[in-house]
């Protein structure tokens, strides 16, 4: 099973505006870098979490189309195709949308083949089956507050420490690991 980013989101879920408060910075000189760091600590974020933060489509691509599977990158939006390639055939059709369900409300999101709809008979080939879909939170707002807390602490910490190696200075981390509990409640597992 493959999965592409096929339209990357507009916005980030934490503005620099958002970053630059959070680190007590007025200026504009460091503006650059707090957009950059704020793409790191999304691509973390969503990496931790196996979720898509804000509105992006994806194709995820397979060999079979089960009667049931999950959307690997929630929260899904919207399937916007599935595609297939037709049994001795080597160009894609479109499966009838009235064949399956699209579930929005769990995560991951599931598609599921309707009761009185049969799928069509499938090519047996590597990515005979393309699904489009739309996956993240509506808007900035919609990210829950505690992943943009970690961002912006991940985001501070990262503009803190530039580097690799800090010479002369004694570090103790928060020991009940206050930053990984802001994100650990909002890890996807899939099965």
């Amino acid at each position: 099973m493959g999965l592409v980013l096929k339209t990357a989101p507009l916005t980030a879920p934490v503005t620099v505006e958002e970053a630059k408060a959070h680190l007590n910075i007025l200026s504009a000189e460091d503006d650059l870098l707090i957009e950059f760091l704020i793409g790191v600590a999304t691509e973390q974020a969503e990496e931790i979490t196996n979720r898509q933060l804000m509105r992006a489509t994806y194709e995820m691509t397979m060999e079979i189309l089960p009667d049931r599977f999950e959307i690997k990158k929630p929260p899904l939006n919207a399937v916007e195709k599935i595609e297939y390639i037709p049994d001795g055939m080597s160009s894609y059709a479109l499966l009838d949308p009235s064949a399956y369900m699209v579930d929005t409300t769990v995560e991951p999101g599931v598609i599921i083949r309707r009761n009185d709809a049969t799928y069509p008979s499938i090519s047996w080939m590597v990515n005979a089956v393309r699904v489009t879909f739309i996956a993240g939170y509506a808007d900035a707002a919609s990210v829950p507050k505690s992943i943009k807390q970690w961002m912006l602490i991940r985001i501070a910490t990262l503009f803190e420490h530039r580097e690799e190696i800090v010479v002369g200075v004694s570090v103790t981390p928060i020991q009940n690991n206050y930053n990984d509990y802001l994100i650990s409640k909002y890890r996807v597992i899939s099965l």
